[in-house]
Formats: structure tokens, C-alpha cells, sequence
């Protein structure tokens, strides 16, 4: 894949996720998915009337989340329609990192930094 362009678009429309590409998104509402390079669904969120840019902006809090590398969002025509949708994928995919699914069921949400260390299960002897 080249990387030529400041927004890497890949050919199934999902998005490198860079600093670069975040300043370009829209300033709209819409249903936007974080994934891994796998292209596994970690985190599903929608954007209101502060525009997918701000959002995307928030969720990652200034850094790349771990093992969060790709972007990609549907326009949606309100905030209410985004907020809908979001809800229907995250009941259908049940990603990693959304509340009350896989590792932060019932906590906070907050997306492990890059570099964080993740433990892995002891081996059966």
C-alpha cells in the first residue's frame, strides 16, 4: 500500500488512522468504527453535533490507542441517526474496547495507550 497521499484510503474505504488523517475528517455527524490491523472491530462510536473530527479526536485522546491502526465512518444525517446506529453495531459485533463488552465490562472507557503492556495467560504446564 503506498502511503503517498496524506489520507491512505484502502480499497475496502477504511483509513489509516495517523494525526494527518484524523485533521482531515468532517465536521459532521457520523458512525465511525476503530480497528485493528487485522481489520477485527475493536471500538465503535458515533459523532454528534461536534463532528467526527472531535470525536475521533476524544476517543483517542491525542495518542493511538493499542492496536488501534484503522479508521472508518459513515456520514450519517444527525447526531440521533449516528447515536442509533452505533448502537445497533455494538450490540451485533460487540467490540473489544466498547463499555460493557470484552476486557472493560462495567468500567469506564478508556482505550489502553500505545506501548501498554497487555498480560497474557499463563501457559498450562
Amino acid at each position: 500500500m503506498s502511503k503517498a497521499s496524506s489520507q491512505a484510503v484502502l480499497k475496502s474505504g477504511i483509513m489509516d488512522l495517523t494525526p494527518e488523517t484524523v485533521e482531515t475528517l468532517p465536521e459532521e455527524p457520523a458512525l465511525y468504527r476503530l480497528l485493528a490491523s487485522s481489520q477485527r472491530v475493536m471500538y465503535i462510536g458515533h459523532a454528534g453535533e461536534e463532528g467526527l473530527r472531535n470525536a475521533i479526536r476524544k476517543a483517542v485522546q491525542g495518542q493511538l490507542a493499542a492496536g488501534i491502526v484503522l479508521l472508518e465512518y459513515e456520514p450519517k444525517p444527525t447526531s440521533e441517526a449516528a447515536e442509533l446506529a452505533a448502537r445497533e453495531e455494538i450490540r451485533a459485533l460487540k467490540p473489544l474496547y466498547n463499555e460493557g463488552f470484552g476486557r472493560y465490562r462495567n468500567s469506564d472507557f478508556s482505550l489502553p495507550k500505545k506501548g501498554h503492556r497487555i498480560r497474557k495467560a499463563m501457559q498450562n504446564p
